[in-house]
This record gives C-alpha cells, structure tokens and sequence, in this order.
C-alpha cells in the first residue's frame, strides 16, 4: 500500500514558546521523525524569528534543524519597547498554499496554535487536503482546533518521547553490569597457572615438570597409553 505524502510546517517561535511554558524541552529532529512515521515525509518548513538585538543568539538551533532536515526560514523583527515583533503569518500561508497546489499532499501538518490559521486551515481542507495541528491544548486557539481534520497532542507527544529515552537509558544500564558478569567470568590462565597444571599432571604421571614451559612447533599432547607429555610433531 503507498504511503500517504505528508509535508510538515513549524511556527518555531508559537510552539517553542508553548514548550518553555511547560518547561519541555522539545527535540525537533524527533518530532519531525514522529509526524513522518508510517508515512512519506515530502518536506518540513519551519519559520524562525531573529531577535534584532541579538541576531547570532540562535545560530546553533537554526543549524540543528537545517541538519534535521528543516527548511528553515528566517526573518528579523522589530524592536517594539523592551521586546520585538516577527510575525511569520503571511510567509507560512504561502507556503502552505504553494505546497497545496504544487505538491498536492495527501496531508499537511501544521505545528502552531495561532487561531489566525483557521481560514487557511479551511481553504486547505476544500482541496481535499486532510489538515492536522500540532499544539499544546492550552495554547491552541478554538478555531483551529475545530476547523482542522485531525489533532496531535504535543503533551503527549512529549510524555511518550520523555518515556522513550527512559527506557533507553534503563536499557543501557541493564547491559553494562551484565557485561562486568561475563568479562569476570572470562578465565586466561597466565604463566604461573600453567606451571602449576604442569606440576598436578606430572605428579600424577610420575614425569617431572620442566622449569620453563616452552613453545614447541606442536602442540603439547597427552600420551594416555604412556602416561606423559608428547611433542604434537611425533
């Protein structure tokens, strides 16, 4: 069965915003490897405001996501008092269209919870694009959540990512006492070892043992008929 074409859009600021609210701290390479699974992920565009009085403070999350495979978009603000503005509105509802009519996914996804998507949610939908948002509950706006086909609970999301790497790390504390067990378990007989093996058999063999032991072309073997030490070469 083909898989359903999906392409992702993050309003970065909207859902990191959210996140810090709650003290999560999102992983976006999962969430992209979360929203894709089972399906054919096309592309991911996220959009990314600049603070104009630090532009670089952002640098290192900005290249993170280019890495995960974002299309990342960047923009400037306006400095407004003691913040600054950077609204991303027109830039996503572009791009979601172009996608629309030039990809033409089975599914978008839209990782925001600004109700000022609804309209674009609807106009989406009568294309008969199946539209999903991603968000917190709580910061999702009524209208978004009504209008849009399917929605992902990013708290729960995240509660089964944070179980995940639990149990990841449980995994890999189980294997290392399991591995101390074994590697103690390992026996190599070292030089004293040996004399001494050789010094039981000879006293049980009435042969004396050598002072040294000394690697011949063959390999030592025991005579049964005998009762003593060969040379593997006779």
């Amino acid at each position: 069965m083909e898989k359903e074409k999906v392409v992702f859009f993050l309003d970065y600021a909207n859902i990191n915003r959210a996140a810090r609210e709650k003290r999560y701290r999102l992983d976006y390479h999962d969430l992209l490897q979360y929203v894709g699974e089972g399906r054919f992920l096309i592309d991911a565009y996220c959009y990314v405001p600049i603070n104009p009085r630090n532009e670089h403070r952002l640098d290192g999350e900005i290249e993170d996501l280019w890495r995960s495979g974002y299309l990342v978009t960047t923009k400037v603000g306006n400095i407004a008092g003691g913040t600054y503005k950077c609204n991303f509105d027109v830039e996503i509802t572009m791009d979601m269209l172009k996608a629309m009519y030039q990809v033409k996914p089975d599914i978008i996804v839209l990782a925001s919870g600004d109700a000022d998507f609804a309209p674009l949610i609807q106009e989406v939908r009568k294309a008969g694009i199946r539209v999903e948002v991603a968000a917190f509950v709580e910061t999702a706006g009524a209208d978004t959540l009504l209008k849009c086909s399917g929605f992902i609970n990013l708290a729960v999301y995240y509660a089964g990512y944070l179980a995940a790497q639990a149990n990841g790390a449980d995994a890999e504390h189980m294997e290392d006492p399991f591995k101390d067990l074994i590697q103690s378990q390992v026996y190599e007989p070292d030089e004293d070892d040996a004399k001494v093996a050789l010094d039981v058999l000879s006293s049980a063999t009435g042969v004396s043992a050598p002072d040294d032991i000394d690697e011949p072309d063959g390999e030592p073997t025991i005579n049964s008929r005998e009762g003593g030490l060969t040379d593997g070469n006779h």
